[in-house]
């Protein structure tokens, strides 16, 4: 069985080794020039920067072992310090001056004002409701910010958020211990990589499918099904010309534009720790991370590397600033929060027009149908980030399922 699969992102790389692993022969088609969407990695000069994701929360032991990856997993070592920035100024987190801020008194009492979710509503209303208004706004603010570059006004507490919208009390699950996060010694884009190049000839760079029509035909050629594992947009366009409706139902899926700002300095620059997230949506970047405190080999020995991540659903404006004025920005606030006195030796910008799914309230209704119409072509499936979370390991997870379902739908 043959299969098309549009997208050579994490979801389309991951549908197409669950197809090999279940006999199937894939053919994958990405329009860009490497593989791996926006899960990428460059190293120069010394410095290695990411084009997306910095870490992950959660196993991806499957593709880690099908790439050979297992034994390049590294973990964060040092300090883990956290800022919070609350009313114009940097705070530790956690700290008393945070939580008296945040109204910790009020959401204490939380566990009273526990119910079941059993409408969907935004992560502000939620996590207000909750908590109280100055614990769930905070919350919410940095939880839709850390996450999806979001408004927790516009973002679902049900689907952004299921964990906590089914946990009995909020304050257990935000404390509960997790998983330590990790990433990768050549850093995250070496996964992709990887698992590009184990896929041979089957994959197919610099070859964007420009027509889909159904029984299946990519760009004329012949093959029995076929995943769309791009964004929604996309995917609704390839779909317009034999799917209308299912067209109009992927073009309401919305996704946050975001500019990752990556700087480069001498030893002692800037203090070590996690890094600085943003509450009040007054700074020019969303957060900042510190990646070379944490991680080896991010930066030249004796240097230090500072990545900026800026513009999200609230301030989708900033990504369009020149890379020289988006960096002096992001440099006037780590100036006044952090200490920082020096100039950078390194700037490197990666923009992505559309970064990050925004999750609405009403998400897996949309969702549900979406599959629905395009149930009515059975060969046809959907994966990615635009549905089944936003999350690597939950993009993954999205192409394993998709191919999964095709081969047992088809044999």
């Amino acid at each position: 069985m043959r299969v098309a699969v549009i997208g050579g992102g994490v979801a389309g790389l991951s549908a197409a080794h669950e197809l090999l692993r279940r006999g199937a022969d894939p053919v994958v088609f990405e329009a860009a020039a490497r593989a791996g969407g926006k899960v990428g990695s460059r190293s120069e000069r010394g410095w290695l920067t990411e084009d997306g994701p910095h870490f992950l929360a959660r196993p991806l032991d499957a593709l880690l072992d099908t790439a050979g990856l297992r034994g390049e997993v590294v973990r964060p070592q040092g300090p883990m310090t956290r800022w919070v920035h609350h009313r114009g100024r940097a705070l530790r987190a956690p700290s008393l001056r945070l939580l008296l801020r945040a109204g910790a008194p009020r959401a204490l009492l939380e566990p009273l004002f526990a119910r079941p979710l059993r409408e969907d509503m935004s992560l502000r209303d939620f996590l207000v409701a909750r908590l109280g208004q100055k614990a769930g706004g905070l919350a919410g603010a940095l939880m839709a910010a850390g996450v999806y570059a979001g408004d927790p006004a516009q973002l679902s507490a049900r689907d952004a958020f299921p964990s906590l919208a089914e946990s009995g009390s909020l304050l257990g699950a935000l404390f509960r211990r997790r998983p330590g996060i990790w990433s990768l010694q050549r850093g995250l884009g070496s996964l992709p990589t990887a698992l590009a190049a184990s896929l041979g000839d089957r994959l197919r760079l610099g070859a964007p499918a420009t027509q889909l029509e159904p029984s299946w035909t990519v760009n004329g050629e012949r093959f029995d099904a076929a995943v769309l594992a791009l964004p929604a947009p996309a995917a609704a366009a390839l779909a317009r010309s034999f799917a209308p409706s299912l067209a109009e139902s992927l073009e309401q899926f919305r996704a946050a534009p975001v500019a990752l700002v990556h700087l480069g300095f001498a030893h002692g620059a800037l203090p070590r720790g996690f890094g600085l997230i943003d509450a009040d949506g007054a700074l020019h970047a969303l957060g900042a991370l510190l990646p070379s405190s944490m991680l080896p080999g991010r930066a030249p020995q004796g240097k230090v590397l500072a990545t900026a991540v800026c513009g999200g659903a609230l301030h989708p404006e900033r990504t369009a600033l020149p890379d020289t004025q988006l960096a002096e920005a992001v440099l006037g606030d780590l100036r006044r929060l952090l200490g920082l006195r020096r100039d950078p030796e390194y700037l490197r910008v990666v923009r992505h027009p559309a970064a990050i799914p925004q999750y609405a309230p009403g998400h897996r209704d949309r969702l549900q149908a979406a599959r629905a119409l395009s149930a009515g072509f059975p060969r046809l499936e959907l994966a990615g980030a635009s549905y089944d979370g936003v999350s690597v390991p939950d993009v993954a997870k999205s192409g394993a399922s998709a191919a999964a379902r095709l081969v047992e739908r088809i044999s």
